[in-house]
């Protein structure tokens, strides 16, 4: 599968992001959540995957603090090119475009919606706290969840608790940035899970923890 990032700043980079299309490609999830949509550059990824698997019989849901985040956040612990919270572009058409002549805030809920309008009937966005927003949302519709929020402990602790105690059996969950250096905790929440309910764990890509509840 080839990962595209459509002109817009990602997270993941493309050979990275065609391997996380090949994982996700394998559960052919028709409902899908996501957990950190930034730009919305893997959301528009797997809405293209899950179109051409379902024609428009899917779903995607995304949840993000969206053009609300706050660097200054010191409970929280993001990656460098979100915690910049920057919109630099090397590339200077790319920098013509979005910030002189569209001056587009690339990750405001507004941008990420325009960018997605093609499956408008098949995208949700709720701008929100993940933590408070799962609560309200019927986790047992998701085949897969791909986390890639916050990444202090505290976050994907919770998120993986509220996951684990709602969503259906044989729903698979991908949390990213498992073996990151500067977001240890990622990896310490993961392995409390996978120990305390004897799940197994399959890392793929020494970055991507998949588990399936």
């Amino acid at each position: 599968m080839r990962y595209k990032v459509y002109w817009r700043k990602a997270g993941i980079k493309p050979e990275i992001g065609s391997k996380f299309l090949d994982i996700v490609n394998q559960k052919k999830p028709k409902n899908f959540l996501e957990i950190g949509v930034y730009t919305g550059v893997t959301a528009r990824n797997v809405l293209d995957l899950q179109s051409r698997l379902f024609n428009n019989d899917f779903s995607y849901l995304g949840i993000d603090l969206f053009e609300d985040y706050k660097p200054s956040d010191e409970k929280e612990i993001a990656p460098n090119y979100i915690r910049s919270n920057n919109q630099y572009l090397s590339n200077p058409l790319k920098h013509l475009v979005y910030n002189v002549i569209l001056k587009e805030q690339l990750n405001s809920i507004k941008s990420v919606y325009n960018f997605l309008k093609k499956y408008k009937d098949n995208v949700k966005l709720i701008k929100g706290n993940s933590i408070e927003v799962l609560p309200t949302i019927d986790l047992s519709i998701y085949d897969m969840i791909f986390i890639d929020g916050g990444h202090s402990y505290k976050t994907i602790s919770s998120e993986l608790k509220l996951i684990h105690k709602r969503a259906k059996k044989n729903c698979l969950i991908l949390v990213d940035d498992y073996f990151h250096h500067e977001a240890p905790g990622i990896k310490k929440a993961v392995d409390e899970l996978v120990k305390e309910n004897d799940y197994k764990l399959k890392v793929h890509h020494n970055r991507f923890a998949e588990i399936l509840l």
